[in-house]
C-alpha cells in the first residue's frame, strides 16, 4: 500500500486525482457539518472538513507504515483530535 501511494505522489495526474477526491470527500463532510452547525462560517467548515479528510488519509498511510500497536495508537489519536474539532462550538 505504501509503495502504491508513493508511486501516485510522483505522478502529477494521479496526485491531482487524489486531491480532487480529498476535496470531494471534504465537501461531503462540510455539507453534513453545515446541517449540524447552521450558524457556522461555511468557508471555515469547508476548510476544516478538507483538513479532516486529508489528515485522515495521511494518518492511515502513517499507521500502516509502523507497527500494529503504534499504528492503532495513531488512528485512535486522530479520532480523538477529529472529534474534539468537530464537536467544538
Amino acid at each position: 500500500m505504501r509503495d502504491i501511494w508513493s508511486g501516485t505522489q510522483t505522478d502529477k495526474q494521479l496526485r491531482d486525482i487524489e486531491l480532487a477526491d480529498g476535496r470531494a470527500n471534504g465537501a461531503l463532510l462540510a455539507e453534513a457539518l453545515r446541517r449540524l452547525k447552521p450558524d457556522a462560517d461555511p468557508d471555515e467548515l469547508a476548510s476544516t472538513a478538507f483538513l479532516v479528510m486529508s489528515l485522515g488519509e495521511a494518518t492511515m498511510r502513517l499507521a500502516i507504515s509502523v507497527g500494529r500497536g503504534e499504528g492503532q495508537a495513531l488512528v485512535d489519536g486522530y479520532k480523538r483530535m477529529v472529534l474534539r474539532e468537530l464537536l467544538a462550538d
